[in-house]
Parts: structure tokens; sequence; C-alpha cells
């Protein structure tokens, strides 16, 4: 339904457009026939009618929670004005009278030329801030469609106009264009996402803060943890969407032929999973697993734990431990024997991905894994480059194919993975449940 409203989000501006200019095309046509003075009579009504369509355009709603319900009372005013501008001109084509005189052409400018064009402008510039402050970014702005719409109602009053028994029956016709238009925009709203912040902590650098994002014609709704213009954490509030990623390898991971839960302890170090759901699956999939957490910014524990129960809090606890502060001294200060090594790439980007750390930390991060232990890099394994490899260790990357379209909204993104196995030239990576296995290149 989303899909097919955003293919014409182009057509409610233009056939805005197209009645703009059918209103500013049938003003003169009215005003210039029973007006003196061709040049100059002719100069008024388009300065006018700019000047109102200005007007409209520089009102445009500023961004507020009520921003929709103002662009729907700016629609209604818009067909108000038109149902205006129709009836006073039906009533100058059968009585002329009506328009004699300065107080008739006055009265005439404004409802026929200023009104329509003012409406319209309102219109055309809350669709443009709907548009442009649409956290999707799923919506196209409406001036090009606009101008392409006044350009067709140009042509179309030129064709019609010798030909109608009324001028102003043309703007019965903008009136259905109108409400077209509207029912269609009514479609388009609904493929706009709604951005609502829950909270807000300062961190390291940029601000932390959780933010829950809806996309109602989807039905469908995510919660986010965001440092700074960088995504920690995301959770669709949907049981049709994959579960995360860091929680989807671990099952796969552990039914793949890993220790088996009731044998020998599993430990896990998590770089960067601060906010991670991983460490709650972990401790019930595996009995006698531990998991130690390397995290930068408290406020990313702190809320992980608040919105998204990871349960996290920093120090030592029962089978996990969560140390924050400076990656490259934490992962140094590790002495290793790690079956599974996880880096969150999502928690490297503020840094600048796994390059961010000190090329000690980088060399240590292998050397934290036990023999016939994993290293892992997701969501996106792009950092932990397969060339890098150190000698007696296979490399391997993954994808977690979608298994529910959301569109264009990133609701449940691809996963890919690099995993580097240690071992002698004969083992072989593992195959993991739910996971393709794509080229290394």
């Amino acid at each position: 339904m989303t899909d097919r409203y955003s293919r014409v989000d182009w057509l409610p501006p233009l056939l805005v457009g197209a009645s703009a200019a059918v209103a500013a095309e049938v003003a003169l046509a009215l005003l210039l026939y029973g007006g003196a003075g061709f040049v100059r009579s002719l100069t008024t009504i388009l300065a006018v009618e700019g000047m109102a369509l200005a007007v409209g355009l520089w009102g445009a709603p500023g961004e507020g929670s009520d921003l929709v319900d103002r662009l729907r009372r700016r629609w209604l005013f818009c067909l108000f004005a038109f149902v205006a501008a129709a009836s006073f001109g039906i009533a100058w084509s059968i009585f002329p009278r009506v328009g004699d005189g300065a107080l008739g052409q006055g009265v005439g400018l404004t409802v026929l030329a200023a009104l329509p064009l003012y409406a319209a402008g309102g219109v055309l510039g809350g669709m443009a801030v709907v548009a442009g402050t649409d956290p999707g970014r799923r919506l196209r702005l409406p001036g090009a469609s606009a101008a392409l719409g006044a350009a067709a109602g140009f042509v179309l009053t030129g064709a019609l106009l010798p030909r109608v028994p009324l001028p102003a029956s043309l703007l019965l016709g903008c009136l259905v264009m109108l409400s077209l238009g509207g029912m269609l925009y009514g479609g388009v709203l609904a493929a706009r996402t709604e951005l609502r912040t829950l909270a807000r902590r300062p961190g390291r650098g940029p601000d932390v803060r959780v933010e829950e994002r809806r996309l109602p014609a989807e039905d469908l709704a995510t919660l986010e943890l965001w440092e700074g213009p960088f995504l920690r954490r995301r959770m669709v509030l949907d049981s049709g969407v994959p579960e995360a990623w860091e929680v989807a390898l671990i099952r796969a991971f552990l039914g793949a032929g890993a220790d088996s839960p009731s044998e020998a302890g599993f430990r896990v170090l998590s770089v960067g999973g601060g906010a991670s759901a991983l460490v709650g699956q972990l401790l019930r999939l595996h009995p006698t697993a531990t998991i130690d957490v390397l995290e930068r910014t408290a406020a990313v524990v702190e809320l992980g734990r608040e919105h998204f129960d990871t349960g996290l809090s920093v120090g030592g606890h029962d089978r996990c431990s969560v140390t924050l502060g400076n990656l490259d001294d934490a992962i140094t200060a590790r002495d290793g024997g790690y079956d599974l090594v996880i880096i969150d790439s999502d928690a490297m980007a503020p840094i600048g991905g796994l390059m961010g750390l000190s090329r000690m930390a980088r060399r240590r991060l292998p050397a934290l894994v036990s023999g016939g232990g994993v290293l892992v890099c997701g969501p996106d394994g792009s950092d932990l480059d397969p060339s890098t490899v150190p000698a007696g260790w296979r490399a391997a990357r993954y994808r977690r194919p979608r298994s529910r379209d959301v569109g264009s909204v990133d609701m449940a993104r691809d996963v890919a993975l690099v995993l580097v196995r240690r071992g002698d030239e004969s083992a072989t990576p593992p195959a993991l449940p739910g996971f393709k296995e794509v080229p290394v290149t």
C-alpha cells in the first residue's frame, strides 16, 4: 500500500499547480475582458497573483506534532478559495454589472486571482515542509511536480477557455482536481515516517538518544539507539521481522557444532556490545557461557538497559562483565582464550571503524581467540579485510537474507559477516543455519 502511494506522491502537487495555473489564467480572462488598459491591467493582475502565491509559500507551517493536521486545514481552505472564486466568476459571467467599477474590479481581483493563488501557495509550502521533514526521506519535494502541473494547467486552460460557456466553469474542474489530489495525498501522508525522541543522554562526544520510528502505512515501528549520527541498535517492534543479527548468529553458531551447552564453558568477548541483545540470549542458550562486554560510552549501556532490556550495567556480574572506557586499552588488557570474539561494526562507526582502533589493538584481537575459536565482525564485515587474515586462519563471509520486505525503510538490514576460523589448512568455516555463505572478495 505504501509503495503504491509513494510512487504517485508527485501527483497531488501537480494537481495543485495545475489548479493554480487555471485560476490564474481564468482570472486574467475575466478581469482583462472587462477592464480598461490592457498592459496596466495585465501587470496588476500578474503582480497580485505572484505576490499571493509568494505569501502562501512564505507562510508554510513550521515543524511540529500537528504539522499534518495544519496541512489538512490548508487543503480545506484551498478548496474553499476555489469555491469562492468559481461562485464569483459564474456570477460575474451571468451578471456583468458585478464587475463594474473599481470596487467590483478590486473584489474580483481578490477573489479570482489573489485568494486561489494564496491558498495554493499555502498548500504547496506545507507539502514542502512535510516532505523536507520526513525522517524516512520517503516523500519528494513538490516544486518540480507543481511547476509541471502549472504548465499543464496553462495549456489546458488555453485549449478549453474559448469552448466553455462560462470561463469560471473551469474553476469547478479545479475543485475536482484538488479533491482528487487531497485523497491521493492522504495516502502519501500515510507513507511518512513518524519520529519521537524518547530519551537523550550526553556521550563521549555527541549525545546518545533513543528514538521511536513508526511507519503507519506498513504498521511497523522500530526503537533505535543513536550515538550522534550513528545507529547503534535497532529493535523492530514486530514479531514478523528477523531477530537481531548477533542473536541469529549465536543461535546459528551454537547449533552448528559449538561446544554443547551441557559440556565445557563457552567464553565470548563482545567489542562494542553495550546495547547488544546478545548477552541475555547467550546466557539463556548456554548455561555455562560467560561474556565480557567492552563499551566506550556509559550512556549507551544505560539507555540500552532502560529501553532495550539488555540487563547490562557497568562492572562484573554473574557470568557477565561490562568494561567501560577506551577500547584500545580494554582490548590490550584482555588475557585471551575466547571461543568467540564478536566485533560490532555499528559501535566502531563513531570512531571511524576498526581503523579507529590502534594498530596494537587490531593485532591483539585475533590473539584473543582460542584454538578453534571464531572472530566475527558484523553486521557490516567490510572493515575486517580477509586479505589481512593471519596465517592459519580461514575466512568466510555470510549474509542473512531478508525474510520480510519492508519497502524503502531500512527496518531489517541485510547482515554481512566475516568469520575467521583458527585451525589447520583443512579446517572449514561452519555452516550457519539461516545464513547464506557468499564469496570472499
